[in-house]
């Protein structure tokens, strides 16, 4: 069986009170804690389970940045040239020298080709592993600063006739990573404008701001309601924030707000590729999750979860999604869906022959740019009549959420996938553009499309005919 003991979102963060409140103290400085790793090919997925990250100064004060008794779990394979906040706190201003991560003496290693090996760090039994970390970190009073933790994957070594990993984690320069990402729950401290508010975290990290993208998704997980804005938002309201943070401002600019009522029906998520579809029910493969599935599918019915972006009639093989909801220890039960790269919401009964004009997914090469148009030379594709390998394509990208990357990755050789309604013959909106190769191209990806030409072919094909058939 193929199993994962442990599955989490890397974006997830968790803020525990270690510290620190909604404004530091005239000594303190605030620290933004990250996790990332250095690139390996060897391993598709290398699963984690962090409990606490401590600094020491110079003088041999030790200061906890990070701490929880279960732990948060990261898939390190995902965050390649990528931090992941992990908490933000208000710390004593000083020079720290050297850092301690006690990890949970269990390593997952999933190979390109599926196969699993669940080892441990060492042989003591111990159920937890501590790595320390020599380095340099200079904290001022009042002042932001970031702690980059770099599990550096090209170093660890696996000894197979002990089954264990012997990891090596560096200090890391966070001005060289391409995005910064998070997902953070908490209450509305403050509403400053129509895109902006304050967001208070679960426990006693530092209050944050978040900014609405210009693509960004406000759901109400209890009616459905779905806004651009924070007009459905209120003092103490329960929120799900996910999108890129920025640790100088101490801003998070959102993809996707997501209320309700009861906060624990929006701190578990899934993120995978529907495997198969019939109405409301899906097969998923599970690719990243905030929670412990047994298996590497789920089947979940999505009937009465209310969209984000997209719809229930919308929902195909092969797509991307993320459902947030609750897991109960046995059973989730999904409250939003997100079909990654849709424009909007739609009604589930309306019945548009043409919705999946609204939606393509291209995959290929960026070989010109022309502010935010991207010329791409089409690798793969989905969900596009009319659009082969090898041709050309723009993509308007003047409002696309990018993930795995930035802005400035957007360059000659790099490879995107990008997913949007069609505007023309060869023209997409993007909504979504993920990077999937490193800043500048080197050539290669990790695509979410089918790996099968034929496969794709045979679907543009019959794209028209089995448009209703999707549905089902």
């Amino acid at each position: 069986m193929n199993i994962k003991p442990f599955i989490l979102i890397p974006a997830f963060a968790s803020l525990i009170a270690c510290g620190g409140s909604g404004s530091s103290l005239t000594d303190d400085g605030t620290v933004s804690l990250l996790v990332t790793d250095n690139l390996t090919q060897d391993y598709a997925e290398v699963w984690v389970n962090i409990h606490s990250v401590s600094a020491t100064d110079n003088n041999g004060l030790t200061v906890v940045l990070y701490e929880d008794a279960t732990g948060q779990t990261y898939n390190l394979s995902q965050l390649a040239n990528i931090g992941a906040l992990v908490d933000t706190q208000s710390i004593t201003a000083g020079s720290y020298i050297s850092f301690d991560i006690v990890m949970a003496n269990d390593i997952t290693l999933v190979d390109p080709n599926g196969a699993v090996t669940n080892a441990t760090f060492d042989q003591s039994g111990n159920p937890d592993y501590n790595v320390s970390v020599n380095g340099s970190l200079q904290v001022e009073a009042n002042q932001a600063t970031t702690l980059a933790l770099d599990f550096d994957l090209q170093q660890f070594t696996y000894d197979a006739t002990s089954n264990t990993v012997n990891p090596v984690v560096v200090q890391k320069d966070p001005s060289t990573l391409h995005q910064t990402i998070t997902t953070l729950y908490g209450e509305v401290e403050a509403i400053t404008s129509s895109n902006q508010f304050v967001l208070d975290p679960i426990g006693e990290g530092r209050n944050l701001n978040v900014t609405l993208h210009n693509n960004a998704t406000v759901t109400n997980s209890a009616t459905g309601e779905v806004l651009s804005d924070t007009s459905g938002l209120a003092i103490n309201t329960h929120v799900s924030v996910s999108g890129n943070y920025d640790a100088s401002t101490l801003t998070i600019t959102a993809s996707d707000v997501q209320s309700g009522s009861d906060a624990s029906s929006l701190t578990h998520e899934i993120e995978g590729i529907i495997e198969t579809v019939n109405g409301g029910m899906l097969s998923i493969n599970i690719h990243e999750a905030n929670f412990m599935p047994s298996t590497n599918s789920i089947s979940l019915d999505v009937s009465n979860a209310a969209f984000s972006h997209g719809a229930l009639n919308q929902l195909a093989l092969g797509q991307k999604i993320e459902i947030k909801g609750n897991w109960d220890g046995t059973a989730f039960t999904p409250a939003v869906v997100e079909i990654e790269g849709y424009s909007g919401n739609r009604s589930d009964d309306e019945s548009d022959d043409n919705y999946m004009d609204d939606y393509a997914e291209i995959e290929g090469e960026i070989s010109a740019v022309d502010n935010n148009a991207l010329t791409i030379t089409v690798r793969e594709r989905e969900y596009v009549s009319g659009i082969n390998v090898g041709d050309s394509v723009t993509i308007d990208s003047g409002n696309s959420w990018i993930k795995h990357g930035n802005s400035s990755c957007l360059a000659m050789g790099t490879v995107i996938e990008a997913k949007g309604p069609m505007t023309g013959n060869a023209t997409m909106s993007a909504n979504t553009i993920e990077i999937e190769s490193d800043c500048g191209g080197d050539g290669n990806s990790n695509s979410d499309l089918g790996d099968d030409d034929s496969n794709d072919d045979s679907n543009d094909e019959s794209d028209d005919d089995n448009e209703d058939s999707d549905d089902d």
